[in-house]
């Protein structure tokens, strides 16, 4: 029995790295990076490598990094073992702890409730648009839901064991490395989901078996080490860096990204979709259920994935990446309700799952026709004409991939059909274990799909064979950017670019400016000045800037330049 059980699990385990290696590694470093989010990690980690300043590395030689350097760190590690920085080496800690999550999710749900539970939990996460985007992205947001993950895990086991002074020490490991992902977020959104948890359940006597003195001095030597050493090397202007990164950008009048409170809902039911067409009758489920929710190991489950969409909301900044880290909990208590859906006792279960397993089945068959349609280009045009600018000029691009790919579009929709088919079938036998494999595949297919359109919407957009180009005419010259600059640019440039503001004329010798077309237009003196180069595509982020120009400028005087921020 044992020997059978080791035997499932290995298999488990190599079909969902499987899976996992198709969706995070497959085209990993093939897609070039084409907006500011990717390159402006990235240049961190070239500063790590050439200057050797592990504790405050300098974007460009002068911009003091928003995040603190764990991600950076790991990202820096993997280039310098194989000697290689480029876009696969950067991205590479994020496609493995994106698999590592899916793996960690499958054991906790195969451990609390048995293998169909961890296997759809996995599934669930696994395929779910927001955690593949994070996993295949040079960010710090999926190592932070990583360490994140651990500690939630980590956490629920450690309240099952009845505490204690070391278990509370690696508690404090896993929260010191989470603040060292990405500030203090990092630590408070945990221990609110602790507090709410032991405060349902009255328990929070608990909180004295944590010893927190031990975890909250842990933790604070694995974080507080490296906050002290880069106040120590970055100062006032460091201080200033985390205050505004942790505090005036998400509760201030400096967000970034303000939304209402109830922004992330419809973003999740998005981005997790098509799992996020069950919410309602797992919700449904877990009400009814409510008071055995504690016996089944549920409610630690409801209050992560509750108390973090509470706490996220109530922040004016958010992005729908914030609320990565709580997919595992969604992944889990979807896995589990998937199981108690083969229970003829679990009558609970089983209200509404057939209607939204057929509402699942009809988005994909409708997604095959859409499919074929998106690929005609007068339906391209008429759909990209109600669209706001920025995004209009980007869905004409995916209208003419798809019109260029059309046998890829064609084997899509008719896989999409297929699948769809089958799964009206297997709902209407309530074979839901089949169903819900059957709906995973799918998401595998079309996702592995959708890379080979985000690859080639990457090369649309990136400055990458332009930079190549200008340093094939720069060469040793000296290279500036003009007035704003690009991080995308400087990473493929492979060395700092000031940012120039002054005038063109009163240089002493040749030399190059990266110039942006709305500033080129801009400038009435162009004596010396000749015009050697200019993208193909225009600036994605800032479409008004237009296309980027390389410019030769001729002169007397020495040139004076300011380090600016890149753009």
């Amino acid at each position: 029995m044992a020997r059978d059980k080791i035997g499932y699990r290995l298999f488990d385990v190599i079909l969902i790295s499987s899976a996992c290696c198709a969706l995070y590694f497959l085209e990993l470093g093939n897609a070039p990076f084409f907006d500011k989010q990717e390159p402006r990690e990235a240049l961190v980690v070239w500063e790590i490598n050439h200057s050797g300043n592990w504790i405050l590395p300098m974007r460009n030689g002068n911009e003091i990094p928003s995040k603190p350097p764990l991600y950076h760190w790991l990202a820096a590690l993997a280039s310098q073992a194989v000697n290689e920085l480029d876009e696969f080496t950067v991205r590479f800690p994020s496609a493995f702890f994106g698999t590592a999550g899916v793996l960690l999710t499958y054991f906790a749900g195969a451990s609390l409730w048995g293998r169909s539970a961890g296997l759809v939990s996995a599934m669930v996460l696994a395929t779910s648009f927001e955690w593949r985007q994070a996993a295949k992205a040079a960010r710090v947001d999926m190592t932070l839901t990583f360490v994140m993950l651990c500690a939630f895990l980590y956490f629920a086991w450690l309240y099952r064991s009845g505490g204690g002074r070391m278990k509370s020490l690696v508690l404090g490991i896993f929260l010191g490395l989470a603040a060292l992902a990405k500030g203090p977020l990092g630590v408070v959104v945990p221990g609110f989901a602790y507090l709410m948890f032991l405060w349902l359940r009255r328990d929070l006597a608990f909180v004295k078996k944590l010893h927190p003195f031990v975890l909250l001095g842990t933790c604070a030597v694995v974080a507080g080490s490296w906050y002290a050493l880069a106040l120590w090397q970055g100062g006032k202007d460091f201080l200033n860096v985390v205050i505004k990164e942790n505090f005036s950008t998400v509760v201030g009048g400096e967000a970034g990204h303000p939304h209402p409170f109830f922004w992330y809902i419809p973003f999740f039911f998005q981005n997790a979709a098509p799992w996020s067409l069950f919410t309602i009758p797992v919700a449904i489920w877990l009400y009814r259920s409510r008071h055995q929710l504690d016996q089944e190991g549920l409610l630690y489950f409801v209050v992560w994935f509750s108390a973090g969409l509470v706490f996220f909301s109530v922040f004016k900044q958010k992005r729908s990446v914030y609320i990565l880290p709580l997919y595992p909990a969604f992944a889990l208590l979807v896995g589990v309700w998937c199981q108690k859906l083969a229970d003829a006792t679990a009558s609970f279960a089983r209200f509404l799952a057939k209607p939204v397993a057929y509402l699942n089945a009809a988005v994909f068959l409708l997604f095959s026709v859409a499919s074929l349609l998106q690929a005609a280009p007068g339906l391209v045009k008429l759909v990209s004409s109600e669209l706001y600018p920025k995004d209009q000029a980007q869905f004409l691009i995916v209208g003419d991939l798809l019109s260029q790919q059309r046998s890829a579009v064609f084997l899509w929709a008719i896989l999409s059909a297929l699948g769809g088919l089958l799964l009206v079938a297997f709902a209407t036998k309530d074979a839901w274990q089949a169903y819900f494999g059957c709906t995973g595949a799918l998401m595998v297919v079309s996702l592995v799909f959708v890379q080979r359109f985000d690859t080639d919407l990457a090369r649309r957009y990136s400055f990458k064979q332009f930079t190549q180009h200008v340093l094939s005419t720069v060469k040793d010259k000296p290279l500036y950017f003009y007035r704003s600059g690009d991080f995308g640019v400087t990473f493929y440039a492979d060395r700092r670019l000031p940012i120039y503001t002054n005038s063109f004329t009163g240089e002493h010798s040749p030399f190059y400016l990266l110039c942006w077309e709305n500033d080129w237009k801009r400038i009435r003196d162009r004596r010396g000045v000749t015009l050697e180069y200019a993208s193909e595509n225009i600036d994605r982020q800032i479409p008004e800037r237009g296309r980027l120009y390389l410019v030769e400028v001729n002169g007397p005087d020495k040139p004076r330049t300011a380090l600016g921020r890149n753009a």
